[in-house]
C-alpha cells in the first residue's frame, strides 16, 4: 500500500476511533443512550446528559405527583445540557453569564450522569446522587460539574427538579397537597435504582447528597420510610430538616396570596374553593406564576419573618408530620428509619452570611446600612422577637433571652452576633440536633459531623461586608465541584494548595459513599459524632478535630431556652 493512501487509512481510522470514545451509546432499561466524553485533569469522565427520569409535568400534570417517564426506542442524545427548572434567573445573574443552556421550562424532569472512565457493566462502583441547592426556588442540575468526584472512581448523578411554586405551593389540603419537588427527587432515586446498573453503578450503595435546600431535602427524604432501599447513606449539607424553617409556616396562606396576584380569586381573605383555585392556576401561564413567585407579597405578607412558605410542608402523605416531630419520638416509623442510614452532615462557620438578603428589607425603616453593621436594635426590636415566634412559639421571655445572649456594644461584634444568631437557629442547632437523633443509643459509627472554615471570596452571590468572617454558606461547593464553572474564575481554586484541599475534599464524601466511613490513607483521622462528645473534624487546608461545636451557643438554644419554657408555662399553671 502507498505511504499515502496508508496515511489516509490510518488518518481515517483515528478519527473514527476517536469519534467512538467521544460518543458512546449505552442500552438501559429505558432506551438507548448517546453520552460524551469530556476530559478532566487528563482523565476521562462520560458524561450522559439531559436524561429524563419523569413525564414531563405539563398542561394537566402541573401540580401533580411525579409519574415514571416511558420507555424510548430510538437513540436518546445524551450530549448536551436541558433547560432548567421554570425559576427566575434574573435573581443570580451572573450565574446565568456562561451557562451552556439559559432555557428555563416546566419540561424539566432531567438527569445528568458522570461516569468515571469508559463505561462497562462489569462494575460495581457506588453511586452519589445530588441535590442542588437555591431556596427551592432557583437552581439547576448542570451547574454542578461532578468530575472531581467521579475522579474517584463513583459515579454521580445530578437532577434538576420542580422549584417554587411549581414544586412546592400548597393549599394544604387534598386540592394542592404540595412537596411535588420531592417526588420527582424519589422518581428520580426510582430511574437510578432501575438502571444505574447499565452505567456501571450499584444501585444498592447509592449516597443522596445536597446542600442549602438539597441538605434540607436529603434530610427530609431521610424520614420517608417509603424511600426505604432507594440509598444507603445521606450527606446533607447545611440543610437539617428538623430546624423550624424545614417546614413551610401557613403555605395555604401563599397559595391565596399566589391566586390573587395572578387573577384567580378577588380577596385572599374570603373563603376560595381550593379546587376552583387550582384549576385556575393550571391555566396560568409559567411566566405568570414566575412573577407571581417573585413578588414580595405572595411570600412575606408585608411583614418581616424568617421562615418559608413555597417549602416542603407537612402533606399528610411524604411527610405525615414534621420531621423534628418524628424524630423526636425514637420508636416512630420515621425515626427507626432516619437511624438505619449512615450519615455524615454539618455546616460552615458563617452560614449567616445569606442573612444580609433577609435583613436589606430592614433597612431603610430601622435607619441602619449593612456596610458599617447591624446594630443592635436590629437584634432587639425585630430580629430576636421573629425567631422567639417562629422558632419557639414563645411571646413572652424568648425574645428577652435572645437580646441579651447576643447583644455586644462593638458594632462590628454585635453584627456578627447577628449572623451567628441567624446561622445558629437556621442551620447549625438543627444540624447538631439531627446529629443527635441520629447517633442516639447506637454503637456503630456510622454518623459523621463537619464544621467548613476554608473562606473564600464568594461574592458573586453573597454580598461582602468588611465586619463579616468565615467560610460562608456554600463555600464547600466551588472546591468540590469542578474542574470547570467557578474553578476558572477564582485562581485559589487552582492553586497547588487549593487542588491538594479540593483532594482531601472529596476524598472523604467519595469515601463516606463507598463505606459509609469518610476515614482513609493519608487523611487526617475523623472520629465519629456521639451525644457525648459531639466529635466533630474542622474541614481546611489542614484538618482539624474538634468536640462540642460552640458548646454554650448550642447548649443555650437547644437546652436553656427550652428548659425556661417549660418553667414559664408550670409557673404560669
Amino acid at each position: 500500500m502507498k505511504p499515502h493512501i496508508l496515511y489516509g487509512w490510518l488518518q481515517y481510522a483515528m478519527i473514527a476511533c476517536t469519534s467512538c470514545l467521544s460518543f458512546p451509546t449505552i442500552d438501559t432499561p429505558s432506551g438507548p443512550i448517546k453520552g460524551v466524553v469530556v476530559p478532566a485533569l487528563g482523565k476521562d469522565i462520560v458524561q450522559f446528559r439531559n436524561v429524563p427520569y419523569a413525564k414531563p409535568p405539563v398542561g394537566n400534570l402541573r401540580f401533580q405527583k411525579t409519574l415514571p417517564v416511558e420507555p424510548w426506542n430510538e437513540t436518546l442524545d445524551g450530549t448536551v445540557f436541558g433547560p432548567s427548572c421554570m425559576q427566575d434567573i434574573s435573581l443570580f445573574p451572573d450565574m446565568w453569564e456562561n451557562a451552556e443552556n439559559t432555557e428555563v421550562s416546566e419540561d424539566c424532569l432531567q438527569l445528568n450522569i458522570y461516569v468515571p472512565g469508559a463505561v462497562s457493566t462489569e462494575v460495581n462502583k457506588p453511586v452519589m446522587f445530588w441535590i442542588h441547592g437555591g431556596a427551592f426556588v432557583t437552581g439547576n442540575s448542570w451547574g454542578y460539574d461532578a468530575s472531581f468526584l467521579a475522579l474517584k472512581d463513583v459515579i454521580v448523578v445530578t437532577i434538576n427538579y420542580r422549584l417554587g411554586i411549581f414544586g412546592f405551593l400548597s393549599t394544604e389540603d387534598a386540592a394542592l397537597p404540595s412537596n411535588f419537588g420531592l417526588w420527582d427527587m424519589i422518581e428520580a432515586l426510582k430511574w437510578v435504582n432501575k438502571n444505574i446498573a447499565s452505567f456501571g453503578g450499584d444501585p444498592e450503595s447509592v449516597t443522596v447528597f445536597g446542600e442549602s435546600a438539597g441538605g434540607f431535602a436529603v434530610s427530609c427524604l431521610a424520614v420517608i420510610p417509603n424511600t426505604a432501599r432507594l440509598f444507603r447513606r445521606i450527606i446533607p449539607q447545611s440543610g437539617p430538616a428538623v430546624s423550624f424553617m424545614g417546614i413551610a409556616q401557613n403555605p395555604a396562606r401563599a397559595a391565596k396570596a399566589t391566586g390573587k396576584f395572578v387573577g384567580c380569586i378577588i380577596d385572599e381573605d374570603l373563603d376560595v374553593d381550593n379546587n376552583v383555585l387550582v384549576s385556575c392556576l393550571k391555566k396560568k401561564t409559567s411566566d405568570e406564576l414566575v412573577k407571581a413567585q417573585s413578588d414580595p407579597g405572595t411570600q412575606f405578607f408585608g411583614k418581616f419573618t424568617l421562615s418559608q412558605v413555597i417549602w416542603p410542608s407537612v402533606d399528610g402523605e411524604l411527610l405525615r408530620r414534621s420531621p423534628l416531630d418524628s424524630l423526636n419520638d425514637p420508636k416512630s416509623e420515621e425515626s427507626i428509619y432516619f437511624r438505619s442510614l449512615d450519615m455524615l452532615a454539618g455546616t460552615t462557620d458563617n452560614e449567616g452570611s445569606i442573612m444580609p438578603f433577609i435583613l436589606g428589607m430592614l433597612q431603610e425603616p430601622m435607619g441602619f446600612n449593612l456596610t458599617e453593621g447591624i446594630p443592635t436594635s436590629v437584634l432587639c426590636k425585630s430580629v430576636a422577637p421573629t425567631l422567639a415566634l417562629e422558632m419557639f412559639k414563645d411571646e413572652t421571655i424568648v425574645s428577652d433571652l435572645l437580646c441579651k445572649e447576643y447583644s455586644d456594644d462593638n458594632i462590628k461584634q454585635q453584627s456578627r452576633n447577628i449572623v451567628n444568631l441567624f446561622a445558629d437557629s437556621w442551620f447549625v442547632s438543627p444540624t447538631v440536633q439531627l446529629l443527635d437523633f441520629h447517633a442516639k443509643d447506637k454503637t456503630s459509627p456510622n454518623t459523621y459531623h463537619y464544621l467548613y472554615t476554608k473562606t473564600l471570596n464568594f461574592s458573586f452571590i453573597f454580598p461582602e461586608y468588611s465586619w463579616m468572617e468565615g467560610a460562608r454558606h456554600a463555600a464547600e461547593l466551588p472546591y468540590m465541584f469542578g474542574p470547570k464553572g467557578r474553578n476558572e474564575i477564582y485562581a485559589s481554586l487552582s492553586s497547588d494548595e487549593g487542588r491538594a484541599f479540593t483532594d482531601v475534599l472529596v476524598t472523604y464524601w467519595t469515601n463516606f459513599a463507598k463505606t459509609g466511613n469518610p476515614n482513609g490513607r493519608g487523611l487526617a483521622p475523623w472520629t465519629a459524632f456521639s451525644c457525648k462528645d459531639r466529635d466533630y473534624l474542622e474541614l481546611n487546608t489542614q484538618p482539624v478535630p474538634g468536640q462540642n461545636l460552640y458548646e454554650r451557643r448550642m447548649k443555650f438554644l437547644l437546652h436553656d431556652i427550652p428548659n425556661k419554657i417549660k418553667n414559664n408555662v408550670k409557673t404560669e399553671l
